[in-house]
């Protein structure tokens, strides 16, 4: 379900983006206000850059999300604390916690806006260490960033 919400979205948004972007240009005088002349085929035209959005729409969700496992040692618990510090230095506040899930959303409107609302972050505890659930960009980001300072404060521990 989740995954035909997104695409839903996904479809207005780039709807929207066309439209104010089509607008912006009729303001400036860069093109005519009439549809037949900004598009070759005036309205059919429209139809099949709808169809290309949906088409688009229907696949962005599932290239755009991933989950990341991280290898690490120790209890999920014992990492909890420095996952919440390392997300709260990341823009991240922490929406929900359960013994085994946290879960973050972006600090402010603007990140929000920006990442259409699809700015959870979700850390899970996973065999052999962590595993995070979120958009690519920012899943790769963070799963990296983690990774280094989990097995870096590991390693001066064993040191």
């Amino acid at each position: 379900m989740k995954y035909i919400i997104r695409a839903i979205k996904y479809f207005f948004y780039f709807a929207f983006l066309t439209t104010a972007l089509i607008t912006v240009l009729v303001l400036i005088g860069a093109v005519e206000g009439n549809i037949e002349a900004i598009f070759e085929g005036g309205y059919t035209a429209l139809w099949k850059m709808a169809a290309f959005f949906g088409v688009v729409a229907a696949v962005y969700p599932s290239l755009a999300f991933i989950k990341r496992d991280i290898p690490a040692k120790g209890e999920f618990q014992s990492m909890k604390e420095f996952v919440k510090e390392y997300m709260t230095d990341h823009r991240y506040e922490l929406e929900s916690e359960t013994e085994s899930v946290l879960t973050f959303r972006v600090r402010g409107i603007a990140g929000k806006l920006a990442k259409m609302y699809e700015d959870r972050i979700t850390v899970t505890s996973a065999l052999g260490g962590i595993q995070i659930d979120g958009l690519r960009k920012d899943v790769i980001r963070l799963a990296t960033g983690l990774d280094a300072r989990l097995n870096s404060a590991e390693d001066q521990q064993e040191d």
